[in-house]
């Protein structure tokens, strides 16, 4: 059993489920004791779950989980103990909002065409008008009577091989890049986000690496060239052996090692706190050399 996380969202990311008082509690249900809360691309809820965890004997982190382009790719960078109150971090969640809300018409015009539907686009974007309506779009057009029994959305539904969590796999499977619903959403290099968040005293660690870099190791040598200091090689959205994989690979290259559930509550019914498919015996030394790049950066 481990006693830390690394990788979490609250409600301050959109398709996170609880307050932080909610999480906080669900943190000590989970019996851990040192925590980050990583939101995409806000650090809204960081001081809100740092007084908390004062409040409980939890050591709280700040992070924050990015979405940036790298290679044609969308990676995500985790940035933790950074100063989240610099002017890049303080602007970064409406810089990102503002970017995803003007490239959503286009993805739902390519769903439509695609999957042979007749979304109206504005009438959803004035009813799930978030900072990333996206995954509330993806429920509704699986549930609707219309479009619900397309063969193609047959494993994203209850039972089916994709259906946990459906939001999440649909957007991986068909709208992220090389795939027939993919809309360039112009985020920031993997380059420019790193620096910020050195510049802002933080580390950055590459989140679920397999997502993007499988086991292509110049792909993912050429990110670490970058500045990015470790990986996240404990996730689960991979498999034991990628587990492995990466923690052998981070061993090898002298790089940084962090574990994280992802967890975000209903999105990801799965995932619970605490949880990555670690199963050795020295996760507190992986903890302990995280801690002192933290103190040392």
């Amino acid at each position: 059993m481990t006693t830390f996380d690394l990788h979490m969202h609250s409600l301050y990311s959109s398709d996170g489920q609880f307050t932080c008082q909610e999480l906080i509690e669900k943190v000590k249900e989970a019996k851990l004791s040192l925590i980050a809360l990583s939101d995409h691309n806000t650090a809204q809820g960081v001081d809100e779950m740092m007084q908390l965890g004062k409040q409980n004997a939890i050591r709280v982190i700040p992070a924050i989980e990015c979405d940036t382009l790298f290679d044609g790719l969308e990676v995500h960078v985790l940035g933790y103990g950074l100063n989240h109150h610099t002017p890049y971090f303080e602007k970064l969640p409406q810089q990102i909002a503002q970017l995803k809300q003007g490239t959503m018409t286009k993805r739902i015009a390519k769903l439509n065409e695609y999957f042979d539907m007749e979304l109206d686009a504005q009438a959803l974007l004035q009813r799930f008008g978030t900072m990333n309506p996206f995954p509330a779009i993806v429920d509704y057009f699986l549930k609707d009577p219309r479009y619900a029994n397309k063969p193609a959305f047959q494993p994203y539904q209850p039972g089916g091989e994709r259906c946990e969590p459906a939001c999440v796999n649909f957007y991986w499977d068909m709208c992220s890049a090389g795939n027939p619903c993919y809309v360039h959403v112009p985020y920031p290099s993997l380059q420019e986000t790193v620096e910020h968040i050195h510049e802002a005293g933080g580390i950055a660690i590459i989140a679920h690496p397999f997502r993007n870099f499988f086991h292509q190791e110049e792909r993912l040598e050429k990110a670490l060239s970058q500045g990015i200091d470790g990986i996240e090689a404990y996730s689960n959205y991979h498999t034991r052996e990628q587990n492995l994989y990466y923690e052998d690979y981070c061993q090898k290259h002298h790089v940084l090692m962090s574990c994280g559930s992802d967890f975000h509550g209903k999105m990801k019914p799965k995932i619970q706190l605490g949880e990555y498919g670690y199963e050795g015996n020295h996760a507190e030394i992986i903890l302990q050399q995280f801690l002192h790049a933290l103190a040392n950066d």
